[in-house]
């Protein structure tokens, strides 16, 4: 009986938290929204760090906490900074939960497996070249779907809806092509503009978010 009751109250400390923990990191990516570099890609793309606390939440305390993280910085941001009304946030939500998702089930899974073998073995098993070979694949899966989730949304919703707000498909492609004169309609905006940017982008919060998630774990975690 006393037991359970002690079990139940870790439980409940746990629980108050991992929701102060991504409360903080929420407020963190919405801070990190409002920094902004000195140049912007195709005129209207640029590199942003408001990610990398959704890495560390989706791998710390799962898929929904990293969603949760993206959700809560987009909601802040449309409703008192938003410049695009409200679509910028709106794409930003999807496609970064689009990486969120499977990165975080990935990480859950590995380490559920990499629980149980070290129960069965009595041991606590070590790093190999096999689990960061394993941690590339993961982030480089949630790379993809970053990058193809921006490009099915950019070309059949965010876009065509930013043309209907700022003045015709034809004011975005001229925007972006004065960065990138191979750009000539909305295909080549997507697949040699958008779709190229995604992957860098997911690229470096990949390798930002995780060796950050390392720096913190055992330490704040």
């Amino acid at each position: 009986m006393k037991s359970n009751a002690v079990s139940s109250q870790r439980s409940v400390a746990f629980s108050t938290r991992k929701i102060v923990m991504v409360g903080l990191l929420s407020a963190l990516a919405y801070v990190l929204m409002l920094v902004h570099l000195p140049f912007k890609f195709l005129g209207f793309l640029e590199f942003e760090f408001s990610d990398i606390p959704a890495v560390i939440a989706a791998l710390q305390f799962g898929p929904f906490a990293g969603v949760l993280v993206e959700f809560v910085k987009n909601l802040i941001k449309a409703l008192t900074a938003s410049s695009t009304g409200m679509i910028g946030e709106l794409a930003n939500f999807l496609i970064g939960s689009a990486y969120i998702i499977p990165l975080g089930f990935m990480y859950k899974i590995r380490n559920q497996k990499k629980l149980r073998k070290d129960s069965l073995n009595g041991t606590v098993s070590k790093k190999t070249t096999s689990d960061k070979l394993h941690m590339v694949l993961m982030f480089a899966v949630a790379t993809i779907c970053f990058a193809a989730a921006g490009a099915l949304l950019n070309y059949f919703v965010m876009l065509p809806l930013y043309a209907k707000l700022f003045g015709g498909m034809e004011t975005i492609v001229g925007i972006a092509a004065s960065s990138l004169p191979a750009v000539k309609d909305l295909n080549t905006l997507v697949f040699i503009g958008i779709t190229p940017f995604n992957i860098v982008k997911g690229i470096y919060v990949s390798i930002i978010g995780y060796y950050t998630y390392r720096l913190l774990r055992g330490r704040i975690f």
